[in-house]
């Protein structure tokens, strides 16, 4: 399981924008994800379920057990939203909890130990956190092993990032509890010379701890909200679909080196499995090399036509549609040994492979993702 933190003591710079897209996307990708609120502002709560009734129980009772005299568990509080997605909601009330857990010793692992129940239940864990550096805050960075900043192309972010950083230092050096830490660029308007500026300088400084897509500034990622839905659900053909779903294809490409764990399976789930209930479910993934040629895969809900156009095949998407089948875009092409460079044509608009992270500029404008075929047998 992994459980990453969405951090930054700055407000205003997506941090809750890209904890809800990038559980979304995660979910479309059938991963299993839990979306933990821990702000008492409780946007990521607003932004995944609106008009709701206000929660019963919510983080806050987690967080206060033992102090409550109630055992209540992340499941307890936890709720479905979407498939593949969990909530555990927040309210105003999580903004006392520092308080009353004042003379509580460890009360910076509270939510450490509660994620201890699920292990097993998710493939991912996103902690949307509050804008500042507190008890609250710090539960999260305990509870993770993962932390990705986000970060608009301002002179105050450039600021933030290295307090932010320092504090994830802090608590390696207190603790002894490592936190793998990258960055997020986000509401990025490239037409601005500054802010080309600021995202060479950190990249510059940061190196690859800088996820490579940045987010743009849309106004469909606000809409989206206003609609209780992650942008997966929402617009496929803006640029905030296009950003969050290419950041999680760099999230899911990481497994390599990170691994998600099995999950562990109910006997509800056994016994519809034993029916067939999830037979043909199956994993968009990067090009996969078979004997019958490579075949190339991606998700695109909730879209009519998507077709694969390439060097290997003059550009010409017409002809090349894939099929739609398990919830997954299809199509399997003969390759030789080789380099290629490719492209998703989604309704027209044309995209790179999202999870594809090997990427070159096209003299026509944009990327082209990099396919490398090599000598070695196939799989299948």
């Amino acid at each position: 399981m992994r459980t990453l933190a969405v951090v930054n003591q700055k407000g205003g710079c997506g941090k809750t924008t890209t904890a809800i897209n990038l559980a979304g996307f995660l979910a479309a990708g059938r991963r299993k994800v839990l979306l933990i609120d821990m702000d008492p502002q409780g946007h990521a709560t607003l932004g995944v379920q609106p008009n709701s009734a206000r929660s019963t129980r919510t983080i806050r009772d987690v967080l206060l057990r033992g102090q409550t005299g109630d055992a209540i568990t992340l499941r307890d509080v936890s709720r479905t939203v979407q498939p593949n997605l969990d909530l555990v909601p927040a309210d105003i009330l999580l903004s006392a909890v520092p308080e009353e857990l004042a003379a509580v010793s460890g009360r910076e692992n509270k939510l450490a130990e509660a994620l201890a129940d699920v292990r097993g239940a998710y493939h991912y864990v996103i902690i949307d956190c509050p804008p500042q550096v507190g008890l609250l805050t710090f539960n999260a960075l305990m509870a993770c092993s993962e932390a990705i900043i986000t970060l608009d192309p301002s002179f105050f972010s450039l600021h933030g990032i290295g307090k932010m950083l320092e504090t994830v230092d802090v608590v390696a050096r207190t603790t002894g509890h490592e936190i793998e830490t990258h960055a997020l660029v986000t509401l990025y308007a490239g037409r601005w010379q500054f802010a080309r500026e600021v995202v060479e300088n950190i990249r510059l400084h940061l190196g690859d701890r800088v996820f490579d897509r940045v987010i743009r500034y849309s106004v469909k990622l606000a809409e989206a909200a206003s609609h209780g839905l992650p942008i997966s659900s929402y617009c496929v053909h803006c640029v905030g679909y296009e950003d969050y779903q290419a950041l999680a294809g760099e999230v899911l490409a990481q497994e390599a080196t990170r691994p998600i764990g099995p999950l562990e399976v109910t006997a509800q789930q056994a016994a519809s499995q034993s029916k067939g209930a999830f037979q043909g479910s199956r994993l968009p993934a990067a090009p996969i090399p078979t004997t019958e040629g490579v075949v190339f895969t991606l998700r695109a809900p909730g879209v009519s036509r998507v077709q694969l156009a390439g060097d290997f095949n003059a550009w010409v998407p017409d002809g090349n549609d894939m099929r739609f089948l398990d919830g997954v875009w299809e199509i399997v092409i003969p390759l030789a040994p080789g380099t290629y460079r490719y492209r998703y044509v989604v309704d027209g608009r044309w995209q790179t492979d999202p999870l594809n992270e090997t990427v070159e500029m096209s003299p026509f404008g944009g990327h082209n993702s990099v396919l490398v075929l090599d000598e070695q047998r196939p799989a299948g």
